[in-house]
């Protein structure tokens, strides 16, 4: 267990590392030596737990995925009230600062060309999945009789998942009238209009289910 505990932590250790390195030089400058660098570990090492630079990156969308689509669907679950379950996903789809190096990096990928186009399949499940939560959740708040849609259900979580998106950028390069409380803030905004629902507020506190 012990061995097992380590090899994680190593294997984050990593990953941490090369998160810092795609925002620093950005994805076309992403080598195995400067990762392991910035680890503190060698090459070798490296190579261990990753065959290669896009080994790496399937590493971090895997990350992405976990956290703006597994983590996101486990929390939502908990809220049996579609308008916190809006809310909470909103929140949770954000970077809270600048220095959130997964955020970083996915907008360093994303703005290579060749890297996005090598790795289209894994940014358009990322994409898709994080569609399908608020999907879900517009159909459960509409079953509810809380939401009454302005616009087709997938029109509205797209606009919300590029709402993330582009705010998400913005916070992460520093925009100081753009920080995490605003962004939700007009991200909610946009939920209200676009669910006819005047609940959908940042500072809503939520109910979890017991």
């Amino acid at each position: 267990m012990a061995r097992f505990k380590d090899q994680e932590q190593r294997r984050d250790q990593i990953v941490a590392a090369a998160l810092q390195v795609l925002r620093e030089v950005g994805a076309a400058g992403l080598r195995i030596r400067d990762v392991a660098a910035r680890a503190g570990v060698s090459t070798g090492t490296v190579h261990y737990y990753f065959d290669d630079v896009q080994g790496l990156l399937n590493e971090v969308h895997a990350r992405a995925r976990k956290r703006f689509y597994d983590d996101r669907l486990s929390l939502v679950t908990q809220y049996p009230d579609a308008r916190d379950k809006l809310v909470a996903t909103i929140r949770g789809g954000l970077p809270s600062s600048p220095d959130d190096d997964l955020v970083g990096a996915l907008y360093q990928l994303d703005g290579h060309l060749r890297l996005r186009e090598d790795n289209a399949d894994l940014f358009a499940a990322l994409y898709d999945t994080q569609v399908a939560i608020y999907v879900g959740i517009l159909e459960v708040g509409v079953a509810q009789g809380h939401f009454t849609l302005t616009a087709d259900a997938t029109d509205i979580a797209q606009n919300l998942v590029a709402l993330e998106d582009a705010y998400g950028e913005h916070i992460v390069i520093g925009i100081r009238s753009l920080d995490y409380e605003r962004t939700v803030s007009l991200i909610c905004g946009y939920a209200r209009l676009a669910t006819g629902c005047a609940d959908i507020l940042p500072e809503r506190e939520v109910t979890r289910a017991h």
